[in-house]
């Protein structure tokens, strides 16, 4: 069965630690010591008054060899929450604030002066096992968040490789979920780590948990779909999705919901589920342009041409030449090799859009992009640098001059034009593509698009790339 890899993976609420601290229940400490209580108690008094440096010193002078797996966990929550700076996660800069600072505030104005500690949390708690003490399930739990982030920030550029620090991640919120020490986001973070590692049996076993811990949290529904979408079973995704499809309120679990059903039925060459829920989905995000870039998508895939090229015109039309919906399509067009039907459309547009400045120096834009990059000889460079010119006289008419339209095309210009004084290249060479910091307009990116066109310079905020490796949600509109 033919696969196709365009949607997300898995969709997952989990948002970044760094933050406002959340107070743990009560039950993870519930085996501390009363003088590890009172410690830890006055220390996230200190917490909630801002003064993190004062916080950690109480900690420091409790436990300052870390010989107390309660007050560790506590150190490790409090060095990723309440940080005003860090290196790598392995050093930590705290600072009490001042009345009215917020921790958000000094981080993005760091003070000359901070308590640097050096404290590397995975260090800490292995010397503790190896010491033969009692690990208490929080620790793990702290562990995994910490080693959570390690990996979200910096991959393989940490201490360790990714593959080893995703792996102990699970291993210590393996540890956690045992004791039945997790939340919401422990499970969301472990699921997603699991299923980053393709271990679906297990995913599947934490978000059957979060579904039943947390039944108003839709999102580990739709992660549980995504799960089984990656396994082949296309079957379980739909009444996962349709019992929140179903409800009436139009969320962003909603428009992911529809992403997982699209997604099934195009892995299972289902036509008529994938048109059901492609369908559906447009009517029920109208203010959206990315359900119709998924309905041109499918068409193109399935080599519907006629279909293909009357979604695009309708998109096209229904957003006002907005240059993402632009590009989007020529994506689409050129990863399924077809060129011709991506220039054809501009060609299309321009006939119809002449009398519209904007909408014509977009299109003559992204007309002399797609020159360029599929050129065979000097004159279809020449027809790119003919475009360029007139996109940048109908630019002028709506834009400023300082707008970095016109950067991007002097940027261009002069690229193409080293390349004309250059001898002509291969019949099977085209030229380089140009920067994806190249903006021709300003327009917001809303929700996902299908694939980024190889030539084409993101437009306003970048655009997402779902060829396979992540979905958006909706934006609240689309601004033109």
């Amino acid at each position: 069965m033919k696969r196709f890899a365009i949607f997300a993976c898995a969709i997952f609420a989990a948002t970044a630690l760094l933050g406002a601290q959340a107070q743990l229940p009560a039950t993870f400490y519930a085996d501390a010591t009363q003088p590890t209580k009172n410690a830890i108690d006055a220390s996230r008094l200190l917490q909630s008054q801002g003064q993190w440096s004062k916080a950690w010193n109480l900690l420091a002078a409790f436990d300052p060899d870390n010989k107390d797996g309660y007050v560790l966990a506590e150190k490790i929550d409090l060095a990723m929450n309440g940080n005003v700076a860090n290196g790598m996660y392995i050093s930590f800069g705290f600072v009490d604030l001042a009345d009215g600072q917020t921790l958000e505030e000094a981080r993005a104005n760091p003070p000359e002066k901070a308590n640097t500690v050096a404290f590397n949390p995975l260090d800490a708690a292995d010397t503790l096992e190896k010491s033969g003490a009692a690990i208490p399930p929080v620790l793990s739990y702290e562990l995994g968040n910490y080693l959570y982030m390690v990996n979200k920030d910096y991959g393989d550029n940490w201490v360790q490789d990714s593959q080893t620090t995703q792996t102990k991640a699970v291993e210590n919120y393996d540890r956690a979920l045992s004791y039945d020490t997790y939340t919401e986001q422990s499970l969301a973070n472990h699921a997603e780590l699991l299923i980053g590692l393709q271990k679906y049996d297990a995913a599947e076993a934490v978000l059957n948990k979060a579904i039943a811990a947390y039944p108003n949290n839709q999102d580990f529904t739709v992660s549980l779909a995504s799960a089984y979408n990656d396994q082949g079973k296309f079957d379980q995704v739909y009444p996962l999705v349709d019992a929140i499809i179903a409800k009436p309120e139009t969320t962003n679990t909603t428009y992911n919901a529809f992403i997982e059903a699209i997604k099934a039925g195009l892995n299972a060459d289902d036509a008529q589920k994938t048109d059901s829920y492609a369908d559906a989905m447009v009517a029920r995000f109208p203010d959206e342009y990315v359900p119709m870039l998924i309905q041109h998508l499918i068409a193109v895939r399935r080599g519907t041409a006629d279909k293909a090229n009357a979604i695009a015109d309708d998109v096209t039309a229904k957003f006002k030449v907005d240059p993402n919906v632009v590009r989007s399509l020529l994506s689409t067009w050129l990863n399924a090799e077809d060129s011709k039907a991506g220039i054809d459309y501009l060609n299309r547009s321009l006939d119809k859009y002449q009398s519209d400045d904007k909408a014509a120096g977009t299109v003559l834009f992204y007309r002399a992009l797609m020159y360029a990059q599929t050129a065979q000889s000097n004159d279809d460079l020449k027809l790119a640098l003919a475009d360029l010119s007139e996109a940048e006289k109908r630019f002028g008419t709506v834009y400023e001059k300082d707008n970095q339209v016109f950067q991007a095309i002097g940027q261009l210009r002069d690229e193409w034009t080293q390349q004309l004084a250059q001898p002509a290249p291969d019949a099977s060479a085209a030229p380089a593509a140009p920067s994806d910091q190249t903006q021709p307009a300003q327009a917001p990116a809303t929700g996902a698009t299908p694939a980024t066109p190889p030539a084409a310079p993101a437009t306003g905020t970048t655009t997402p790339d779902t060829t396979g490796t992540g979905t958006t949600s909706p934006s609240a509109g689309t601004s033109h």
